[in-house]
C-alpha cells in the first residue's frame, strides 16, 4: 500500500516508550522512512526515495550504526 509521507499515520506497534523506524513505498513507488522517537514525534526521514526495499533498509541501517559519528560545528 502506498502512503504520502505527510498523510500517513503509522500504527503505533512496538514497545512502547522506544524510538521506532517505519518504511513505507510512496505515491511514486519509492521506499521511505522515518524515526519517531519515544512520544512519538517525527525526528528524521530518509529524506529521498529508494527504488527497492533493501536499498531503504540499508540506508536505516547505516544510520543505526551512526551512532559513534562524530559531530562537527561551526
Amino acid at each position: 500500500m502506498s502512503h504520502d509521507q505527510e498523510g500517513f499515520e503509522p500504527e503505533l506497534g512496538g514497545a512502547a516508550g522506544q524510538p521506532t523506524y517505519f518504511m513505507y513505498e510512496d505515491g511514486g513507488q519509492r521506499w521511505r522512512w522515518f524515526l519517531l522517537d519515544a512520544q512519538r514525534r517525527k525526528i528524521a526521514n530518509s529524506g529521498r526515495g529508494y527504488r527497492s526495499r533493501a536499498d531503504c533498509l540499508a540506508s536505516i541501517d547505516l544510520v543505526r550504526l551512526s551512532a559513534d559519528a562524530g559531530l562537527r560545528e561551526p
